[in-house]
């Protein structure tokens, strides 16, 4: 699924609770991680550098790991362009099914 900000994504499993991920973002474009206990979601936000005004069409790959919690792990992707905020795609991982 490709939105403006987030061309590609994968995870990959690299140990018993850990997955990295990896996604395809516009080079004029910074994302940032978070965690919510209470919903043991994480959440990667992606945005326009400052100043910038459209997405760029070269993208960098960028990687980020995460844990799961009791073996599971909830990614969402967050995208805010041009004051809009979309919350898609979602990734739900239980990695007892490994």
């Amino acid at each position: 699924m490709s939105t403006p900000l987030l061309k590609n994504y994968g995870f990959e499993n690299t140990s018993d609770d850990e997955f990295e991920f990896n996604f395809e973002i516009p080079t004029n474009c910074n994302y940032t991680t978070q965690y919510d206990p209470v919903k043991k979601t994480n959440t990667i936000s992606v945005q326009l550098n400052t100043g910038q005004t459209q997405p760029s069409t070269t993208y960098d790959t960028q990687y980020t790991t995460f844990y799961t919690v009791n073996g599971i792990l909830d990614v969402r992707f967050q995208e805010t362009l041009n004051g809009i905020t979309t919350k898609k795609p979602k990734v739900n991982i239980d990695s007892n099914a490994y």
